[in-house]
């Protein structure tokens, strides 16, 4: 199997088991995404528990790279517009990478918790070393970001458009901004 048939199955899988969750999830139907047969999934990931892993995996490693990106040294600029900017580059992180998300959230019995353990502590690593305050629990404010961000994509995506995301996102930098002290 080529590895952009091999690409297409993982990329159809990932878009069915978030929308249907792994339960919900039929081989037939991630065929019919990927457009190839149910025998091809099969020849390849044997089965759909394999699949599944295959598509955690090669999301996961897909979301590290991005998201260690995203945590760059910290340059000279204002800490108010880092912060910012760490906000809205993690929010443009999150969107990009909602399935996998999605999935890592509503699949967590399936998931490793290592996989959120792994993001909310390196974020707040991060935010300790660039942001210093005594006294401040960085997991709880990385946990924090983190599931704020996911409600607001997830809001954006189920299609609510009563719900603005910049309100709520200024609102959110302007409070934790205010509480780091920036």
């Amino acid at each position: 199997m080529s590895a952009e048939t091999e690409q297409k199955i993982l990329d159809a899988a990932l878009h069915v088991f978030s929308k249907n969750g792994y339960v919900g999830a039929r081989t037939r139907m991630i065929a019919k995404e990927s457009g190839f047969t149910e025998m091809t999934l099969f020849r390849k990931f044997e089965t759909k528990e394999n699949l599944f892993n295959q598509v955690l995996i090669t999301n996961r490693e897909r979301l590290v790279k991005d998201f260690d990106s995203l945590l760059a040294p910290y340059d000279a600029e204002d800490p108010k517009v880092h912060f910012k900017t760490l906000i809205m580059n993690l929010m443009n992180m999150m969107d990009k990478n909602f399935e996998f998300v999605n999935i890592i959230i509503y699949e967590r019995e399936r998931v490793s918790h290592s996989v959120t353990k792994r993001f909310v502590a390196h974020l707040a690593q991060y935010l300790e070393k660039t942001f210093p305050r005594p006294n401040l629990d960085y997991s709880m404010l990385s946990f924090t970001i983190l599931s704020f961000l996911f409600f607001i994509i997830f809001n954006k995506k189920i299609g609510d458009n009563s719900f603005k995301v910049e309100g709520p996102v200024e609102e959110f930098i302007k409070y934790h901004s205010h509480c780091l002290r920036l």
